[in-house]
């Protein structure tokens, strides 16, 4: 007989594929093993799987995590299961006793038939609680392609679908292989965190004390403080910084990098044609290279309309191909080896004003003067809504990919993936899951715009904020991270880390206290009986003073990547 337990689920299960197949138009097979049953995999370590593929291939490879809490007892497969339904059937995979304090990463081989390619979102329905999106996957009819996506939940379920549709809603038949749910606990995905932030933000380094004959001294201080960092995370500025002595002094403490809100952007520099008007971004340039402080440069081309000078939407296809010439030579020219980066054609996945008029080849085009222009700068694309969501169709990893290597096929030099960050309530583990997508081009990867929308309170900003900066930095694909928080007197875009009198708000205390924690503070101890001291720190620029007796001698050195221990001999 079956337990009341038992049959609750089996009542849940009727009703979830009932529910589907009246608001999807598809039917769902169970592919997962019956409640009660044990899966067969066991979580030795909790280690997450960095693995991710962005080419299509003849065969799926296996599922990771061995299928996860997908793979059963009773599967002989080693691919895990596969399911496949025609027509506008739907395979799927129904869990059960998910719970709100784990993070589930999700992955699966997709293959289609009936359609050359198209967009297939693989979704959760939880309990009969309506659908979200998990991850996406542009999927191929000649070879399979990878899904890597992931969730939290906002409350334990005790049965869940997992489905997959295919964008437009045709008649296709969709193939899922090697599928894979594999949950973490929240204790589990923190020391990976901290693991990876240990092994790619920081290195051991030893410092040999040595008399002017090469003899060790033992007993020696050693004390180590960091004077620069490696890792650039800074913020937006605005014109309100300059001749604001105290704002460009609590920048400067905090922030290694920075890039201006609009003072290079093209409505700002010619706000009609031939009216250059540099001086603004002249000064501020000038301000961040009196402190050291890497720039941005953002943007040359900004694709939506509504952000294009309204002198040039209305000038004809040859006069706008001058124009944009124009535009490239004045700006990079003048800032000639000056911003690090460049936004060369900002979110094109969304818009296509120049491209429109232009046609497809314009942003190479743009690429391709920009570099001729500026050698040093590293051109980026940069884009919303790849990260932050699963539900913008126009900007899925899948769809930065296909850009981004469609550009390089037409010749285009682009070197640096932006991402703009600009969240609701983050999903993390569709996060790293995109991340280690993007990973595969082995491209640096930058958060380039971060805030958290003002709809939720400053606690609950506050919160985000952290989650989303520690999974950025913890993530060994992400190069730099900028926030989006440019301050004027009357706010910011969507988050300011203070008030208008610098005082921090909730948000600004979480920056303050991770700035604060992935910074090597001052080391300090005595050299061992091999005359030698070590200590691990993060990346950057440091100085070292050794003590012994009457003696005193300093010396600078930095740490650079790298898995060896850096030797540092200090001679006294």
């Amino acid at each position: 007989m079956r337990s009341s337990s038992s049959a609750l689920k089996h009542v849940a299960v009727l009703f979830l594929v009932s529910w589907m197949a009246a608001h999807c138009g598809n039917e769902l097979v169970v592919a997962a093993g019956p409640p009660g049953q044990s899966p067969s995999f066991r979580q030795k370590t909790g280690w997450y799987d960095y693995s991710a593929y962005t080419d299509c291939r003849g065969q799926p490879e296996p599922a990771q995590y061995n299928g996860g809490i997908l793979r059963y007892s009773n599967s002989d497969d080693p691919t895990g299961y596969k399911t496949t339904e025609t027509g506008v059937l739907s395979p799927a995979f129904v869990v059960y006793d998910l719970n709100k304090t784990t993070m589930y990463t999700f992955s699966g081989w997709i293959k289609l038939e009936g359609s050359s390619s198209a967009l297939v979102t693989a979704r959760l329905a939880p309990d009969n609680s309506g659908t979200r999106c998990i991850g996406t996957v542009l999927a191929r009819s000649d070879c399979w392609s990878f899904l890597k996506g992931g969730f939290t939940l906002d409350w334990p379920t005790q049965t869940s679908v997992i489905f997959f549709q295919n964008a437009d809603r045709t008649p296709m038949k969709i193939t899922v292989a090697s599928g894979s749910l594999q949950p973490f606990t929240m204790d589990q995905w923190s020391m990976h965190q901290k693991d990876t932030i240990r092994k790619r933000r920081k290195r051991m380094a030893t410092i040999h004390v040595a008399d002017p004959h090469g003899t060790r001294v033992v007993g020696a201080t050693v004390s180590v403080q960091q004077t620069a960092k490696d890792f650039p995370f800074g913020s937006a500025i605005a014109s309100t910084i300059l001749g604001n002595d105290a704002y460009q002094k609590w920048f400067v403490d905090r922030f290694n990098a920075a890039v201006f809100e609009d003072e290079l952007k093209w409505y700002s520099t010619e706000p009609a044609s031939g009216l250059l008007r540099f001086d603004v971004p002249d000064q501020m340039l000038a301000f961040v290279r009196s402190h050291r402080v890497m720039v941005r440069g953002h943007n040359i081309f900004w694709e939506n309309q509504d952000a294009t000078p309204r002198w040039v939407k209305g000038l004809s296809p040859e006069d706008l191909r001058s124009a944009v010439n124009t535009r490239i030579q004045s700006l990079m020219t003048r800032y000639r080896g000056e911003f690090a980066h460049w936004d060369v054609n900002n979110e094109m996945l969304h818009y296509n004003f120049y491209e429109q008029r232009l046609g497809p080849n314009a942003t190479a085009d743009f690429f391709s003067v920009a570099q001729d222009a500026d050698p040093l700068a590293t051109l980026f694309m940069n884009e919303y809504n790849v990260v932050e969501t699963c539900d913008d169709g126009s900007s899925t990893v899948d769809a930065y990919v296909a850009r981004l290597k469609d550009l390089r096929a037409a010749g285009a030099v682009l070197e640096g993936i932006g991402l703009e960050g600009h969240f609701s309530k983050p999903n993390i583990p569709y996060m790293r899951a995109v991340l280690d997508k993007l990973a595969t081009l082995n491209l640096p990867i930058w958060f380039t715009e971060v805030d958290i929308n003002n709809k939720f309170d400053a606690q609950t900003q506050a919160v985000y904020l952290e989650q989303v900066l520690r999974e950025a930095y913890a993530h060994p694909a992400v190069s730099g991270v900028m926030l989006w928080t440019a301050l004027h007197q009357g706010g910011c875009y969507q988050m300011c880390l203070t008030d208008w009198n610098l005082n921090n708000l909730p948000v600004g205390d979480v920056v303050d206290r991770l700035l604060q924690e992935w910074q090597t503070g001052q080391a300090t101890g005595l050299s061992d009986a091999h005359g030698a001291y070590s200590f691990s720190g993060y990346l950057g620029e440091f100085v070292v003073t050794v003590n012994y007796g009457n003696t005193s001698a300093q010396s600078t050195f930095s740490l650079s990547p790298g898995d060896e221990t850096r030797h540092i001999t200090v001679q006294i």
